[in-house]
């Protein structure tokens, strides 16, 4: 159903609408990779409406903003295309059916978050869709500000989205921030919407599993020490080689005890889980890569790429940190 505005909403408002579905494959090209975009409608008939309810006043992403829209489509449509290399969008289903394909996998689920240069293919069936759109850059503000530090990784989600307590509230969160923003009420209180939007993104950071929630989950205060921090740079920049306690601590240009006290004291962690925690996160990165086709490959190659040879203790680790085997993540086989 098309969204009824408040009169004179300068935020709310009809960015396309009607039957020519010539122009809204045209409207999708102003939104994702232009080059990519193909839609295709097995019966052209019917209507379709794309509704701006924040955001952006025009179609498009900003990397350090976030928008929300509303799509409705009174037809059967087939949309491909790859979205932006600086944005994220969620996907929430309140009407009608969809089947939204990352790379060669079908997502099962009604509600989808793609990332940045993620190739999809959508088949839309009569529905009623929010999009929140969210530019990368502002999501790596943002993982900047709860972690105290720039993460040294690209976050990627996963795609499905599981109606989880979380995550049911978070979708009725967004449904309550659309029908406010079409009610005007954020045009009389721009300070009321900024607040609202970064509840929206921080509660999706936050109850949405990505590549970087076992940072979140044991989010610590920044380093204060430069041996900690040079100790941490080692770790990411060598993932892959063998690296041990002395040899950090050398690095670090302390003792390997005071090394290990500073860890403890401004991360809680020891060096070694700290240096585990990194290639956890690397390897998360590499299974949602195969996960999405952007990638070949098995649970056991990425594995022993990052260091982990005791497969056992590894899918130990990757389920205590991310809830899930990392062959759910990958859907493969080790």
């Amino acid at each position: 159903m098309r969204k009824r505005f408040a009169e004179g909403s300068p935020i709310a408002s009809t960015v396309i609408t009607g039957d020519d579905f010539d122009e809204l494959e045209h409207t999708f090209q102003a939104f994702l990779a232009p080059d990519t975009v193909k839609l295709h409608t097995p019966a052209p008939t019917g209507f379709f409406d794309i509704s701006q309810l924040s955001g952006l006043r025009t179609p498009g992403i900003d990397p350090n903003g976030l928008s929300v829209y509303e799509l409705t489509l009174d037809s059967d449509v087939v949309l491909e295309g790859e979205e932006t290399p600086d944005a994220y969008t969620v996907i929430v289903t309140m009407n009608g059916r969809n089947q939204i394909t990352l790379g060669q996998e079908i997502v099962p689920s009604r509600h989808v978050v793609t990332g940045p240069e993620t190739r999809f293919r959508t088949r839309f069936e009569h529905p009623d869709i929010l999009l929140l759109r969210v530019g990368k850059r502002l999501v790596a503000d943002a993982m900047r500000e709860r972690l105290g530090e720039t993460p040294t990784s690209t976050l990627h989600f996963d795609p499905a989205v599981v109606e989880t307590s979380g995550m049911g509230q978070w979708i009725t969160l967004l449904h309550t921030f659309s029908e406010t923003a079409a009610s005007g009420l954020f045009d009389r209180s721009p300070l009321a919407a900024a607040h609202f939007e970064k509840l929206l993104l921080h509660g999706l950071l936050d109850t949405q599993p990505h590549s970087l929630s076992g940072d979140l989950a044991g989010e610590r205060p920044r380093p204060k020490s430069a041996a900690v921090r040079r100790a941490m740079i080692h770790c990411e920049e060598h993932a892959t080689d063998p690296v041990s306690i002395g040899e950090l601590a050398m690095v670090a240009g302390v003792s390997v005890r005071a090394l290990q006290l500073a860890f403890r004291t401004e991360l809680g962690l020891t060096p070694m889980e700290y240096l585990r925690r990194v290639r956890l996160d690397y390897v998360h990165q590499d299974l949602l890569a195969i996960a999405q086709g952007r990638a070949e490959g098995t649970v056991t190659d990425v594995a022993l790429r990052w260091g982990f040879t005791h497969l056992g203790r590894f899918s130990g680790f990757y389920r205590q940190t991310y809830g899930k085997l990392p062959s759910e993540t990958a859907r493969l086989t080790a």
